[in-house]
């Protein structure tokens, strides 16, 4: 077995010096740092950060049924309504008008951004399939293949978005616009989910994740021998 102490000198030097400033700095840095407004790529960033992690559940509730091990129905329906409310009736119409347009309008991307609608689409019927079938309480194969589906295909569109759409757009906008843009997503967000909407849902999956007993980062660190 791997000595922790021995371990442990393997991380960068850096990171430790860093990890003691940030036990030095005082709390209402961080509480400012909280309260700051958030961009606009940012909050589509944030939106994959959600995305990712009711992923991370699906992954886990596939393997399940396809192990015969028993799974509530809710905890597949509770994921998928953040992704129908958060994803798609924000996240994704926000990214389609005020992203995508605008590239397109540029003739940036633009044979990719309709691969990404058509993903759009795609993704919000797996949903529907998801959660019909769900609110039936067929824990089935047939579940596990599209939730298999949609997490393959999300995987790639998210990282995608993040790699080359975004910076993409953010290339091509002005400083002022990108101020406007940020304003706009605020009212937007708050249009759609109220005034706490991400907090809200962020909050929704990870009680799944309790439930699942995933919450917790360390029950993804590999124990190394």
């Amino acid at each position: 077995m791997i000595d922790r102490r021995k371990f442990l000198t393997f991380v960068p030097i850096a990171a430790a010096t860093f990890s003691g400033m940030a036990g030095l700095a005082p709390q209402s840095a961080f509480a400012k740092t909280q309260t700051q407004s958030v961009g606009a790529i940012e909050t589509l960033m944030r939106g994959h950060g959600l995305l990712w992690r009711a992923i991370i559940v699906y992954d886990v509730i596939r393997d399940r049924i396809l192990k015969g091990q028993e799974t509530e129905p809710s905890f597949v329906l509770d994921t998928a309504s953040v992704i129908r409310t958060y994803l798609e009736d924000f996240h994704e119409k926000a990214e389609e008008k005020y992203i995508f347009a605008p590239l397109e309008k540029d003739s940036a991307q633009f044979s990719a951004i309709q691969e990404l609608k058509v993903q759009h689409g795609t993704g919000y019927e797996l949903t529907r399939r998801i959660s019909n079938l769900s609110k039936t309480g067929k824990m089935n194969a047939e579940l596990a293949g599209y939730i298999d589906q949609f997490q393959k295909m999300y995987r790639h569109h998210a990282a995608y978005e993040d790699t080359v759409i975004f910076p993409a757009f953010d290339l091509m906008e002005k400083r002022s616009d990108m101020a406007e843009l940020t304003a706009t997503f605020r009212d937007e967000e708050k249009k759609v989910l109220g005034h706490n909407g991400f907090d809200v849902f962020l909050n929704q999956i990870a009680h799944v994740e309790k439930q699942l007993g995933i919450y917790e980062l360390a029950t993804s660190t590999p124990k190394l021998v």
